[in-house]
């Protein structure tokens, strides 16, 4: 079993052809700029919508827990200490404003899942990646679905930060084709300073993986302004990735504020909320920075 959030079926992008994305849920980096807040926790959440809802107290007359109240205005209040998200709330809501954000799943019914597109795959040369939140956080869920995947004759690709032991990353990468590794900052305490801790495991292990890795590697590097967009910052990612002999090419995906409902939807508050988002065509000049450092740079992902 593991513990997931979505999945996005007829996906393009995140691999060749058509794909199914996986989203696991669960994180243990906590970056500031990130898009899927709902990915981080392990645990079941609770999107609210307040914009949808009516005030009608279906929700709150439900919850066992006393952890949703209506205040003087009729405005809905919600006390995260006392929510369990049972999902209540979400199924007495008329009007679609609450939503329960992760669930268990066996290999065998995302399986019977992918099985519904699997003409898509094969005609398209596309197949399954493994996203999150950090794939490598349910290591054992994460092996077993790809090495399934690959019995049926899926590509298999997973994105990861490589925030992990080895010995966990090596089990879990022997079932990948395509391996999207997450690079944000060479220095380990400014590493530390936007996801809440040092770079240093992950470099060790993507080291290790540019070495031995049989599949193609792909560095994924977010280009977050004030973090890492100083261009000897990225030079020396780029300079990390050449040294690789596993690295296909460099990715660097421009920051965008497209999760910023989903931080409101949980009660939450975005660090980085007040950036603004990244324009693509800015960043073209780095396809020539990364050239002098003998890589081939893509701006999210062309």
């Amino acid at each position: 079993m593991g513990r997931i959030f979505d999945i996005k079926r007829y996906a393009t992008g995140d691999g060749p052809g058509i794909r199914a994305l996986v989203f696991l849920k669960g994180c243990p980096l906590a970056c500031a700029w990130c898009a899927n807040p709902e990915s981080q926790k392990s645990a079941p959440e609770i999107f609210f919508y307040r914009n949808r809802c009516i005030g009608c107290g279906r929700c709150a007359s439900v919850c066992p827990t006393g952890a949703i109240t209506l205040d003087r205005a009729g405005a809905v209040l919600t006390d995260p200490e006392k929510c369990i998200a049972c999902g209540r709330c979400v199924d007495a809501c008329l009007v679609n404003a609450r939503q329960r954000v992760g669930e268990e799943r066996a290999v065998a019914q995302i399986m019977d899942l992918l099985d519904r597109d699997r003409a898509f795959y094969e005609n398209s040369g596309g197949g399954v990646t493994l996203t999150g939140g950090e794939p490598l956080a349910q290591p054992e869920f994460a092996a077993d679905l790809l090495a399934t995947c690959q019995r049926a004759g899926l590509h298999t690709a997973l994105e990861t930060s490589g925030y992990a032991e080895w010995d966990v990353v090596e089990d879990v990468v022997q079932h990948v084709d395509l391996l999207y590794y997450d690079l944000k900052h060479a220095d380990a305490d400014a590493h530390r300073a936007g996801t809440g801790y040092s770079n240093e495991e992950i470099l060790r292990n993507f080291t290790r993986l540019g070495e031995e890795f049989p599949g193609k590697l792909v560095v994924r590097i977010p280009y977050v302004p004030g973090f890492n967009d100083d261009l000897a910052v990225l030079a020396q990612l780029f300079e990390r990735a050449r040294r690789a002999p596993s690295v296909a090419r460099v990715e660097v995906l421009p920051y965008h504020r497209l999760g910023l409902t989903k931080y409101a939807a949980l009660g939450r508050t975005c660090s980085v909320a007040n950036l603004q988002p990244v324009d693509k065509g800015s960043l073209e000049p780095l396809r020539e920075l990364g050239r002098q450092h003998g890589v081939a740079v893509e701006i999210d992902g062309r």
